[in-house]
């Protein structure tokens, strides 16, 4: 499988695409990502120090001003379609199977862009209010996730729409109690 990932602005949308990368791997050891994100979010430092070792793409993005009339909006709009450009030729390079957004604005032109060339594209939402990113894709993406149930009503229209819970909870699960402890400087006998 070759699978792009992007995802981007604070941990809790980069996270999960690094718990669903692992995931994968372990279905699929010989499974290829490519991350896209921006170099203004986290995501590139938080990429850089996991353990998968993706290789790492940015476009420029912004989000929308809440002021519709706005001069930065147009900016936004350009950097959309920019954005929409460079990902399809990214995206002809690499050639994945599935390309996956997790949330954030950079997910905007990269998973419309996958759409747009037929690459089968998933979105997962893991809040109880669906970001702006998520509602806008929702029309074009092949399938959308979500982290909690009755939470699929709130993409009406999405072809497909399905609970998953989140993957970050695969991770989190997994996780050793002792190990944490250690990173902290605690031992097993102190209180919390």
């Amino acid at each position: 499988m070759r699978i792009v990932l992007s995802g981007g602005g604070t941990g809790g949308h980069v996270y999960p695409a690094l718990a669903i990368a692992e995931e994968c791997l372990k279905h699929n050891p010989q499974s290829k990502f490519m991350y896209i994100g921006t170099n203004s979010g986290l995501e590139r430092d938080i990429v850089a120090k996991s353990k998968l070792d993706l290789p790492f793409e940015a476009i420029e993005i912004s989000g929308f001003c809440r002021k519709l009339l706005s001069t930065d909006n147009v900016r936004t709009v350009m950097r959309f379609l920019r954005g929409v450009k460079l990902a399809k030729a990214k995206l002809k390079e690499f050639k994945p199977d599935v390309v996956i957004g997790t949330g954030g604005y950079v997910c905007g032109p990269v998973l419309y862009a996958a759409a747009k060339l037929g690459i089968p594209t998933l979105i997962h939402e893991q809040n109880v209010l669906p970001g702006l990113t998520n509602k806008f894709l929702s029309r074009y993406v092949s399938s959308v996730a979500v982290s909690f149930k009755g939470i699929e009503s709130r993409f009406p229209k999405a072809r497909r729409a399905t609970y998953t819970g989140n993957p970050r909870a695969t991770s989190v699960v997994a996780a050793d109690r002792l190990a944490g402890l250690r990173s902290l400087g605690l031992t097993d006998h102190d209180q919390l």
